[in-house]
Formats: C-alpha cells, structure tokens, sequence
C-alpha cells in the first residue's frame, strides 16, 4: 500500500503557466483560422451566381437560336438587394407565372419576360437576384459581362438586339457593398465587383 501512496504522490499535473500557454496558442491558431474560413464561405456562396449564370446564358443562346432574339427578363421575384442588408435566400420562382407568349421576335416588339420562358429554373434557395437584358451594346462586340457594375441591367429588350447581359446581384456580408456578377453571349460568368460579397 506504501508503494501505491507513493506512485500517486508523484503524478504531476499541468501548471498554471503551461495551461496558459496552451490557451494562448488556441487563441492565436483561431484569430488566424476564423477569417479566412468566413471568407471562404462566403466564396462558396458566390459559386451559386457563377453557376446560375452560366445556365442562364446557355438557356438564352438556345432561345436566340430557336427564336431569333434575345429576351430581355425582369428581376426574378424575390427580396430587393438592398446595400447594407445581408440578403436572405428565397425559393426560385415562387410567384412568377411563364407569360406564355409563343413569339417574342416580331420587328419592333418590346418584351420582357420570365426565366422560365427561356427554360431556366434554378433548384433549392437562391441567394442572388438575376436579371436578363437584351443588348446591342452600340454596335460593340463582344458584348461584356461587366458593362456596369453599379447596377444590375433593368430586363427590356427590343428585337433585333445582337445580345443580351445577364447580372445577379446579392449582399452577402451586409458591409454596404453590393455584389454583382454578370454573364453575356459573348463571355462566361464574371465577378464585376471583386472582392466584394
């Protein structure tokens, strides 16, 4: 029982300053870690515009080819991007009715209508709100994807347009700065705002 008591006296544990040590290390790796996982997350939460952009251009290229124009889409209905507010996710589609016109492309028509007359609904909660706008771009070509990244394109289009803007506009962080990518026919999915959620 002597040889017991003794073996127990000599286990030692932590000290006070070790522990501390210990703490200061956790708190150091985790001031490093934080950021940039919130920053990567964030990225992650961008990949949905690029995405949806990139189907909203296939679904308008294959619309120009059967149609022969371009649409021009209104907002999808959803919340208002506002600057400073952290924009929240609502369902695809939730209200918007197709316009089910059957020809967009008579000479001189205005249209405007919604994504899913082009064929394109997007799956789950989105974050972004998207816009399709019939361009000319005055003659440009190509036309880009980032023409003005202060506001997202207003959805008209006319016949006779060589192309079309798409946009998609959130804010993800609510630092007052608003996000916006943008897709055309001429160039894939573009981040106009970089650095910015």
């Amino acid at each position: 029982m002597c040889k017991q008591l003794k073996a127990f006296r000599k286990q030692e544990g932590f000290t006070l300053i070790e522990l501390m040590i210990v703490v200061a290390i956790i708190g150091i790796l985790a001031a490093i870690a934080i950021p940039n996982f919130l920053q990567y997350q964030m990225k992650s939460r961008q990949a949905e515009a690029k995405t949806n952009l990139g189907a909203i251009r296939t679904s308008e290229v294959a619309f120009q080819a059967e149609r022969g124009c371009y649409l021009g889409i209104a907002a999808e209905a959803g919340p208002a991007v506002v600057a400073g507010t952290k924009t929240v996710g609502y369902a695809w589609g939730a209200g918007a009715v197709p316009a089910g016109v059957t020809n967009f492309c008579i000479a001189g028509g205005t249209f405007t209508g919604v994504f899913r007359d082009i064929g394109y609904v997007a799956t789950g909660s989105v974050l972004y709100r998207y816009v399709a706008q019939a361009d000319a771009a005055v003659g440009a070509v190509p036309i880009t994807a980032c023409a003005a990244p202060a506001a997202q394109a207003t959805g008209a289009g006319t016949v006779g347009q060589t192309g079309f803007r798409a946009t998609a506009a959130s804010e993800l962080d609510a630092d007052g700065v608003i996000s916006i990518w943008g897709a055309s026919n001429d160039n894939g999915s573009a981040d106009c705002t970089i650095g910015t959620f």
